[in-house]
């Protein structure tokens, strides 16, 4: 069985202190002087005078506390507030002129927005025809793809929009803890002995600048942009006077990123606008949007191959690049990891610094071979590939079937937290809900649902990049990747006397993605299924994975290739 909810929700320091979900403690009144009726009363002269000490040694007392505990009150509020609240610094003085504001936008319908925005990035453009963006895997920035449907994301003439459900990524962040460019400042760069010679001379004097964890500026940007966009797209769809729910974790670069998204979809100030409920991202806490934390067999390395087949390709595409800039270094025996993990450093530092030195070090073949690199790991640890990813992904599309019927869960068989699963935490009356998670989420989720057209050239091979490739992890889960479903009312094909029908699609990264591969929903030129016939498909997929079995169970990778995220059952 699953692990037991934890009440994410029982601390205040859970939720967002700019938007609280929670009712805010009441402080009580502790003074004699509380309660002045009484001194009315008295008419000894004597019991009046005894009553005003008393209030002025109360009065004393509460200037003594605040002195110990009032100015630190202060500093935090002062830390949490915004600046306007300085009065040194006013932002509101007056003369604002006009301010109208106009109707909601809806460029979904209108005129469907695309993202190529990489800006101040700059990287090296070896031809025309190659942008290295385009193949750094997971640390790409995301950008408007096709995922082989000839339409746009754009809502289809004569359809509108009852609904949307936004799962989207943090932006573009640092090298996690102990990640590669760490190791190879380190182990090599800082190496004894170590000095480089033609084009590796820089490294002489290079410093290793980034960070860990967090949002780099460019990332944050993303978020916002991402969120303005949003708006931009379905700002119709909020609901005068009604503050809406959205969702995030704990960690430091998802809080930011949901805030940042806030900051663009709302604009400033943005924290009376809604409601924004950071789950716990933590191991043993059930969590939807980190369901990694409690399904121990997704991070089992004995039931993946996607390691050694990483190790079996790199060492084939960047053996010339080994050769070649080993002859540049003095000092230490250059290994095809090294290699890698300098090309992981042209990424981070892209993302983070706006260029690298480390990017022109590598031609288009090394570079394509970078992000297959990472297809390789994504479709064998996060996705397709290994057999507790559909488990992985089972929660969020519950979540995600519960709001599309406006009915509550009903039973909690994954990492759906049931502490959580209320009317004021995961309300089912919105039009647009909008979730933040990681780029392995988005990976799993797209196996849960079934989409197996990202499948269709699996298994990955590990000594070639196989033509007509359909999993590419810069397509699917780069740095603000964003996946959402829009709920459709359309009309009738063949009637003209006003009857719709309602109608699901799901687009990712601004691509449509085909539904043809879901069992009723037939081959459709703009990539919708009708809604009851998608439900229905997806309500079998969800009971036919055991969740408790996939996650939790001891079993062995089989032999033969897996392709559904599923273990083989006997």
């Amino acid at each position: 069985m699953a692990p037991a909810p934890r009440n994410h929700a029982a601390d205040d320091s859970d939720l967002d202190s700019n938007a609280p979900l929670l009712p805010a403690p009441v402080p009580s009144s502790t003074s004699p002087a509380a309660s002045s009726s009484d001194l009315h009363h008295n008419t000894s002269r004597s019991r009046g005078r005894i009553a005003w000490a008393w209030v002025v040694l109360g009065c004393f007392g509460v200037g003594l506390l605040w002195l110990a505990f009032g100015t630190s009150y202060l500093d935090r509020r002062d830390r949490d507030e915004r600046w306007e609240d300085d009065p040194a610094f006013p932002s509101r003085v007056g003369y604002e002129g006009p301010t109208p504001t106009g109707k909601e936008a809806f460029a979904a319908a209108t005129s469907y927005p695309v993202n190529f925005d990489s800006s101040p990035l700059n990287p090296p453009a070896p031809s025309r025809a190659f942008n290295i963006l385009h193949h750094l895997g997971n640390l790409s920035p995301w950008r408007t793809v096709n995922h082989g449907l000839r339409t746009t994301a754009q809502v289809p003439a004569g359809c509108t929009v009852e609904e949307v459900q936004l799962l989207h990524r943090h932006g573009a962040r640092y090298p996690t803890t102990g990640a590669g460019p760490a190791a190879f400042a380190k182990d090599v760069v800082g190496a004894e002995g170590f000095k480089g010679s033609g084009n590796l001379s820089f490294l002489n004097k290079w410093e290793y600048k980034l960070g860990a964890e967090i949002l780099t500026p460019f990332g944050r940007e993303q978020l916002f942009n991402l969120g303005v966009s949003f708006r931009t797209k379905y700002g119709h769809l909020l609901d005068e006077g009604k503050k809406p729910v959205f969702r995030t974790e704990s960690q430091d670069r998802m809080h930011a990123s949901a805030l940042n998204f806030a900051a663009g979809f709302w604009g400033i100030p943005f924290e009376d606008k809604y409601h924004q409920l950071v789950t716990i991202e933590w191991p043993a806490f059930n969590n939807t949007l980190s369901p990694y934390m409690t399904c121990t067999n997704a991070n089992r390395l004995d039931l993946t191959r996607g390691p050694r087949k990483m190790a079996l390709w790199m060492k084939q595409y960047l053996e010339p690049a080994r050769v070649r800039l080993q002859e540049q270094v003095e000092g230490v025996e250059l290994s095809h990891r090294d290699l890698f993990n300098m090309q992981l450093m042209c990424a981070y530092e892209l993302v983070a610094l706006g260029g690298s030195a480390f990017c022109p070090l590598f031609n288009e073949d090394e570079w394509r071979g970078f992000g297959y690199a990472h297809d390789i790991e994504f479709y064998d640890i996060f996705s397709f590939g290994q057999p507790a990813q559909a488990a992985v992904g089972k929660g969020w599309v519950q979540e995600w079937l519960a709001r599309t019927l406006k009915q509550p869960l009903g039973e909690f068989n994954s990492t759906t937290n049931s502490t959580l699963h209320t009317s004021q935490y995961f309300p089912l009356d919105q039009r647009l809900y909008v979730d933040a998670t990681h780029d392995t989420i988005i990976s799993a989720v797209i196996t849960t649902l079934g989409f197996s057209s990202f499948a269709r050239s699996g298994p990955l091979p590990s000594d070639r990049i196989p033509d007509n490739l359909s999993f590419v992890t810069s397509s699917i889960s780069p740095f603000a990747a964003n996946l959402h479903s829009q709920v459709l009312s359309c009309p009738v094909e063949g009637r003209d006397d006003g009857e719709t029908a309602r109608f699901v699609r799901w687009i990712l990264n601004d691509g449509v993605v085909p539904l043809d591969v879901i069992e009723g929903c037939g081959d459709n030129r703009d990539g919708m299924c009708p809604l009851d016939t998608f439900v229905s498909a997806t309500q079998r997929r969800l009971a036919s994975i055991d969740w408790a079995h996939d996650c939790l169970a001891q079993y062995d990778l089989p032999k033969e290739p897996i392709n559904d995220g599923r273990p083989p059952h006997a």
